[in-house]
């Protein structure tokens, strides 16, 4: 009779281990988990940075439009496709009808209808471009803009952007390479 009893003690035991064992290892259905990161995108502001330099612009149509780049710079950094395309379509509005800053709106439409975060940070290039233009004409009442540069960017043709701190946060590379470049320029 005992060893019958220590048989079923061991077969209990035995059970009790591989059941348990076998719950750890069953997969959780990572579809759903992915799916709600994904769609709560950005988790944690990955942009964030010890300082930054809050810049005032004379006109105020440009704070508005300086503004939204910042966003749509934060959403690349984040690699928030939902949030680059909501910050493009805000600085589309700002643009309006005006006819002056048509290449800015056109780049801030393709960046708010891409489905791809590589073709928005692709976009990002003349985005910033146009956004130098403009910046050019316009009178900074306080504050600075720093120009920044990665070489990795575009297979090491490098590429540039517009912040408003001086630590590199990369909207090409997010947190693949977040601080990678350097400041290029300061515009004041």
């Amino acid at each position: 009779m005992k060893t019958s009893v220590v048989k079923i003690i061991v077969v209990a035991i035995s059970f009790g281990i591989f059941s348990c064992g076998k719950d750890k290892k069953e997969p959780v259905n990572k579809t759903s988990v992915t799916v709600a990161v994904e769609e709560d995108k950005p988790i944690v502001d990955i942009n964030k940075t010890s300082t930054k330099s809050t810049v005032v612009f004379a006109d105020p149509k440009t704070q508005k439009l300086y503004g939204s780049y910042l966003q749509i710079k934060r959403g690349l950094v984040n690699s928030d496709l939902k949030g680059v395309k909501n910050a493009a379509k805000e600085l589309e509005g700002v643009i309006g009808e005006d006819t002056s800053l048509k290449q800015l709106k056109a780049t801030a439409s393709l960046m708010s209808l891409t489905k791809e975060l590589t073709k928005q940070r692709d976009f990002l290039v003349g985005l910033t471009e146009e956004m130098e233009r403009i910046l050019k004409g316009v009178e900074i009442t306080s504050g600075e803009i720093y120009k920044q540069f990665c070489p990795m960017a575009f297979e090491g043709k490098g590429g540039y952007w517009l912040s408003d701190s001086k630590e590199v946060r990369n909207p090409y590379y997010g947190d693949k390479m977040l601080k990678c470049g350097s400041v290029e320029k300061t515009i004041q």
